[in-house]
Parts: structure tokens; C-alpha cells; sequence
């Protein structure tokens, strides 16, 4: 559950007034924990998706990450026409898939200790839905 834990993570450590102290600062570590994708996969993903080299449309692409986070990482880039200095926001090989199954692994999970707790159920609900919604709105950026 790599970007799904990592995104959960994150989500309890960015809700003080939801979760225990001692849950938040655990995973406050989630917030630096993305492994950057090595840059040669990240050009080839370019590539695919503009259907050109890059170089027909960068005068440069860093090939160090502006920022890598679980669900995409950011290059610095110049485009060729304006020499504007742009950044290139790219999803991470693979992260639909793997955010819906991990996605479907949380809501049977959820659903399992509602059945064993049903006290459990306003809460589990809720933080898997704010979990969809938020990543959702992470995809569609």
C-alpha cells in the first residue's frame, strides 16, 4: 500500500482534531517520504504523452525533482518558444491502478471492522471517503 498509506498518512497527520497526538506525529513522517522516480522513466512518460521528443518543446528539463510526492513528482523545465521557465507536474507510473486497488483494500478493510465494531462506522466511513475525495481531486490536478 505505498501512495495509498503514504496519501493516509498524510491525511492523519494533517488532522490534529480527528486523530490522536500520538497518530499524528507518527505520520508526520509520510510527508517526506516519496522516493523520486529515476528520471529516464519520468522522460519516457513525457514522451508518450505529449507524442514528440522533448526536446521539441524544452529548451531544458531538470532531470533532478523539483519535489517527489506519492502520487507525482515535479521537474523544473524552459520551454523552447518563450525560454518561460515552467514546471512539469507528472504522475508516477502505474498510480491509478495501484491507488484503486489500494483504494478497495481500505474499503474492505473498513467495512470488515465496522462489522466487528459497529461503533467504528461513522468514523471509517467518513475517512475513506475524505481519502477518495482527496484523492480524486490529487488525479484530476
Amino acid at each position: 500500500m505505498g501512495a495509498t498509506y503514504i496519501k493516509l498518512g498524510q491525511f492523519i497527520a494533517s488532522a490534529p482534531t480527528i486523530f490522536p497526538a500520538e497518530y499524528v506525529e507518527e505520520f508526520k513522517s509520510c510527508f517526506d517520504r516519496a522516493p523520486a522516480v529515476p528520471f529516464n522513466v519520468i522522460e519516457s512518460i513525457l514522451r508518450e504523452e505529449l507524442g514528440r521528443p522533448l526536446d521539441s518543446i524544452y529548451e531544458y528539463v531538470d532531470p533532478v525533482p523539483i519535489a517527489s510526492a506519492s502520487i507525482a513528482q515535479v521537474h523544473g523545465a524552459r520551454l523552447r518558444t518563450s525560454r518561460e521557465e515552467v514546471v512539469i507536474k507528472v504522475l508516477k507510473p502505474g498510480i491509478e491502478d495501484i491507488l484503486v486497488a489500494d483504494l478497495n483494500f481500505v474499503y474492505i478493510t473498513a467495512r470488515i471492522f465496522e462489522f466487528l465494531n459497529p461503533e467504528l462506522r461513522r468514523i471509517s466511513l467518513n475517512t475513506t471517503e475524505n481519502l477518495r475525495i482527496s484523492t480524486t481531486q490529487l488525479l484530476t490536478a
